[in-house]
């Protein structure tokens, strides 16, 4: 299930700028439809039900493609931290606790006032 959802993420065509073309499209359809039909409750549900999925399903292929990028940024700083004479203690922060984050921060701050001073 997970390697099916990366391939989804990783398909060039969900960022492409023919999808609202498409979405467009689809709602006249639904709507020309629905109005031959003259729109019964059932078309309410499930209209509602299918814009909820589809809602949901991009609301976790957007936090999965986030968090990816995000782990590649992280991974590539610790590699610039790594080979630079920066100190090491800055490897992995974004999996300390938000008090050593802050105390870190600060530390940081005081260093650089001292330098300026």
């Amino acid at each position: 299930m997970r390697w099916r959802f990366r391939q989804i993420s990783d398909l060039s065509w969900t960022g492409h700028r023919a999808i609202p073309v498409a979405l467009i499209a689809l709602v006249v359809t639904w709507t020309s439809v629905g109005l031959s039909f003259s729109f019964p409750r059932q078309w309410f549900l499930l209209t509602n039900m299918v814009a909820t999925l589809i809602t949901f399903f991009l609301l976790l292929l957007l936090q999965h493609s986030q968090n990816r990028d995000v782990k590649a940024l992280h991974t590539k700083l610790d590699e610039l931290i790594r080979s630079s004479e920066a100190g090491n203690h800055w490897i992995a922060a974004e999996k300390k606790d938000t008090d050593a984050i802050e105390d870190m921060r600060e530390q940081h701050q005081d260093q650089i006032s001292q330098e300026r001073a």
